[in-house]
């Protein structure tokens, strides 16, 4: 019986050499790769933010375009005798005038 306790793997002692060797690699690799100056970071930077506020000027163009047709066509119901004759004919002239906008 005590051979078979002495058989028995220690799991700490296992553990160290494979973590110290996943370092050593982790390590030798991170001295493979080329890192770009800060130049090129700071370009590459620039384009980045310059491309965010490209769509975010789009996308608030979008949300004033929608928010002028709905508001077009919130005024030209009358919400007390709305029916599917009313809707259909505000949406229709909301969205002439919507494309006269664009012409």
């Amino acid at each position: 019986m005590a051979n078979e306790s002495n058989a028995k793997p220690n799991k700490s002692k296992d553990k160290k050499p494979k973590k110290r060797g996943r370092i050593k690699e982790t390590f030798s690799e991170l001295k493979k790769v080329t890192w770009p100056s800060f130049a090129t970071v700071a370009k590459q930077t620039g384009i980045v933010l310059a491309v965010v506020v490209a769509f975010l000027l789009v996308l608030v163009c979008f949300d004033q375009l929608f928010g002028f047709i709905y508001g077009q066509i919130v005024k030209k119901i009358d919400f007390d005798s709305v029916n599917a004759v009313t809707l259909i004919s505000a949406l229709r002239s909301t969205a002439a005038g919507g494309l006269a906008l664009w012409l």
